[in-house]
């Protein structure tokens, strides 16, 4: 495998009159890599799809998709599975006739259409529906049918914008799993949401956009580590006996610990800012405790507080 790109977009612009969508965007999605792209509602998520995949033109900039120029459409998506503001599929179709009707226009013989209808149907979790009508689907089974549809032609890259907007928590879930799935196919993924859990979960890069601009792109550690929002961790740990006031003292006087909160008699949370000399320390003092250490966890900055990091003084939208 090369080193190209599987979407490279460098100096995206989109105008409307004097108002810039948005305004020099440069975006890399490495081959194998899942990329979110995070921004509030109306960042200029999904007019950055847009222009990736062809369906609007930039007014300035350019899109290279497997190294191929978005301007030679038909080649550069050749490969490409992507839902933009997800299209409600025919109701009166069922999902079989859907994926007859994808295969198709991909130029797919009927053989090799029924061997991925079956696939990708049952990666969806679809199958045992596939002779139903959509149209008495629920919104989470007609959001897999899309789903399904755009990974019909075995694509090397995804690109998908908001793909569990308006689902019910369950769904949510399974269209995560999935996605999470698709990491063994060894796929790459460009996903747009507003929801930094759904990024942390399936990611491990982003490149958040606001205002129709790019503030931040990159590995997650390493941007977190960047912007130090990393300067303060928890670190919680959980006693087989329960905390003396003395044990507190020590551990809370401790250098590098900011804050201390109780959770019952075996669970004491810190909140430390400190070297990893000090935190060692902190471990040291921890076991020398006596009370029998069952657990000593450390939870780091993630992707909500890099992101609340990059926003300050933003309005929260």
């Amino acid at each position: 495998m090369d080193g190209t790109p599987a979407i490279e977009a460098v100096g995206l612009t989109k105008m409307y009159g004097g108002f810039a969508a948005i305004s020099n965007v440069n975006l890399t999605v490495r081959r194998g890599e899942f990329m979110g792209l995070l921004g509030p509602n109306g960042a200029g998520k999904s007019t950055t799809l847009k222009a990736i995949t062809g369906l609007l033109m930039p007014t300035s900039g350019s899109v290279r998709i497997a190294g191929i120029d978005i301007h030679d459409h038909r080649r550069a998506m050749e490969h490409v599975g992507c839902v933009i503001e997800t299209p409600e599929p025919y109701p009166g179709f069922t999902p079989a006739e859907i994926m007859e009707y994808v295969g198709r226009l991909y130029g797919l013989d009927s053989r090799e259409i029924e061997i991925r209808a079956r696939d990708v149907l049952e990666t969806m979790r679809m199958w045992e529906w596939r002779d139903k009508k959509i149209g008495e689907f629920s919104k989470g089974m007609r959001q897999r049918v899309v789903l399904a549809q755009a990974l019909l032609p075995n694509p090397d890259t995804i690109i998908l914008d908001e793909p569990t907007s308006g689902l019910d928590p369950r769904g949510m879930i399974e269209i995560r799993q999935t996605l999470a799935e698709l990491k063994h196919r060894n796929c790459s993924l460009l996903i747009s949401t507003h929801i930094l859990s759904e990024v942390s979960e399936i990611c491990g890069s982003v490149t958040m956009i606001r205002d129709g601009k790019v503030i931040a792109s990159g590995d997650v550690a390493k941007l977190i580590h960047g912007t130090g929002a990393d300067k303060e961790i928890t670190l919680e740990i959980r006693t087989l006996r329960p905390f003396t006031p003395q044990v507190i003292s020590d551990l809370t006087h401790c250098q590098g610990v900011t804050g201390s909160e109780r959770m019952g008699d075996y669970t004491l949370k810190l909140e430390f800012s400190g070297s990893t000399e000090d935190q060692a320390h902190v471990n040291e003092v921890a076991f020398r405790s006596g009370l029998g250490i069952l657990a000593l966890n450390e939870k780091g900055a993630n992707l909500e507080d890099l992101y609340m990091e990059l926003t300050k003084g933003d309005e929260i939208q």
